[in-house]
């Protein structure tokens, strides 16, 4: 078991508070129950009698539903659905992430257990897969159960299918010129090269038999509605799970500009690099055309944008003045904590670090914020949003947030002439699944004195940084003092981070 942060809850404070840390984790935590699936789920939908509205849209209900889903989570939003559908719902398989209904049942939130797994004798059955968020054998089990039921639904049924982030990993079905192991290794090589959520599933639905509205194509023709949770910037449809139910504008040729621009090409395999480079000079089928998507409807249920507001109400309930800084981050995931740095800096004496200018998010860096930073009244927090990347050039654990997080305070470190109170910054970033990476750690927290200190007890913060080791850095500095740890969550809508000064 990993030492967990508690999360707590305070009233308005009128004062800078002594403990940024559980101000930070509080502000995260108020992001987190603002997109609570099964509420965003049910503001979609509603039943009355035999008609199902959905945004504007009717349907005829009569015990003629199906239910797919796949991501982090839709086992709360299938649970909203099993609220509203009732016995109308037949069949349906979620595919969600191995060890989820567990980690719901350990949080002791009674509420939460209730309004999160699925009733007892639910015909909606559970598959847990993708352990560490990579494909396997049991997520390829789920997707082959999901595809049987898109080919057994008739012009009479309606297919209600449920995405939310992490739903690639949860829906592996490789075209058959390729094994599961085979796009894996490819799916790696882009991510490890500084591929963006945009390049990796490009590739995923050039490789897939239900990415790329395929999914969509096995139901035609019956009506498929679909309601999604984005973990995606700037909210496109078809990229969001790799966009199962919404038509595909890339082609193969597209995934080899991407593997030249990584310069990854060695690194994929060469089953993989013969099928596209076979495929990039034909014609994508015509099958893929308006007819088979005229019955779906696709409804964007909730985004990160959500989930920020919350974090700033909760920021300003504790008495600081909240700054939006960005809901669309992006980037490399150390420049963007050396950015936050400089926020900090920018804070305390009105200018960015002497020297230092990181290449990251235009957001971060423009104009508005920084003179809102200049002008607001302290305490103030600012808060980020989005989603980063790490270009791995090392061996060791860790993850996009604990990087950001471990870059900031390498460098306000080396700016201790700035950072002189030890406790008057706080710098957090996680990822609202709680799983950073391969990691059971959400994210982490950074302090100016945390590599000062992480040096007494034999760490060298800048040799982690360097082995792409933020998550062994934080396991063993302090027990895990600086680990952001909450288990899974059961929703999923990017990464926040949390700035307060």
């Amino acid at each position: 078991m990993y030492r967990q942060i508690r999360f707590f809850h305070s009233s308005r404070r009128l004062f800078h508070s002594p403990n940024l840390r559980s101000d930070a984790i509080g502000i995260f935590r108020s992001a987190l129950k603002a997109v609570t699936p099964q509420e965003m789920v049910k503001n979609a939908l509603s039943l009355s009698k035999t008609r199902l509205r959905v945004q504007g849209s009717e349907y005829m209900v009569y015990k003629n539903v199906y239910v797919v889903a796949f991501g982090k989570a839709v086992l709360g939003m299938a649970r909203a659905v099993e609220d509203v559908l009732g016995h109308n719902i037949i069949r349906g398989v979620a595919s969600i992430p191995c060890g989820l209904q567990d980690a719901i049942k350990e949080s002791g939130n009674e509420d939460f257990i209730k309004s999160t797994l699925l009733r007892p004798g639910s015909p909606i059955h559970i598959i847990e897969g993708a352990k560490h968020n990579l494909p396997d054998d049991r997520a390829q089990y789920a997707a082959t159960q999901i595809q049987n039921i898109a080919t057994q639904v008739t012009e009479n049924d309606i297919l209600l299918v449920l995405i939310s982030g992490g739903g690639s990993a949860l829906l592996p079905s490789p075209i058959d010129a390729i094994t599961l192991q085979e796009k894996l290794k490819t799916i790696k090589a882009v991510a490890s090269s500084g591929g963006t959520i945009v390049d990796l599933n490009t590739v995923r639905k050039n490789l897939s038999k239900l990415k790329g509205g395929k999914l969509a194509q096995l139901a035609y023709p019956a009506k498929v509605v679909t309601l999604i949770l984005s973990d995606v910037i700037g909210d496109p449809l078809d990229i969001i799970a790799s966009g199962p139910t919404v038509p595909d504008q890339s082609n193969p040729r597209d995934c080899l500009e991407i593997f030249r621009k990584l310069k990854a090409e060695e690194k994929v395999p060469k089953s993989v690099m013969q099928y596209l480079q076979g495929m990039a000079d034909q014609p994508k089928p015509e099958s893929q055309n308006n007819r088979e998507f005229a019955n779906v409807h696709n409804v964007l249920v909730g985004t990160n944008r959500i989930a920020v507001k919350a974090a700033a109400a909760e920021a300003a309930n504790l008495g600081y003045t909240p700054i939006i800084a960005s809901t669309t981050l992006e980037g490399e995931a150390g420049e963007v904590g050396k950015s936050f740095a400089n926020l900090a800096s920018i804070a305390l004496t009105g200018n960015p670090i002497p020297g230092n200018s990181p290449v990251a998010d235009k957001d971060l860096t423009s104009e508005n914020v920084i003179n809102q930073i200049k002008g607001a009244q302290k305490p103030l927090c600012v808060i980020g949003a989005g989603e980063t990347t790490v270009t791995i050039k090392g061996t060791g654990k860790g993850g996009r947030n604990q990087e950001m997080v471990l870059s900031s305070a390498l460098l306000m470190q080396q700016a201790q002439q700035i950072f002189s109170k030890e406790d008057g910054v706080v710098f957090l970033s996680a990822g609202t699944d709680g799983q950073d990476g391969p990691t059971p750690a959400a994210g982490a927290l950074a302090t100016p004195s945390q590599v000062n200190e992480a040096t007494k007890h034999g760490l060298s913060a800048q040799e982690f940084i360097d082995n792409n080791d933020s998550y062994t850095f934080y396991s063993n500095f302090l027990n895990g003092r600086d680990h952001v740890v909450t288990g899974l969550t059961g929703t999923n809508v990017m990464d926040i981070q949390v700035l307060l000064v």
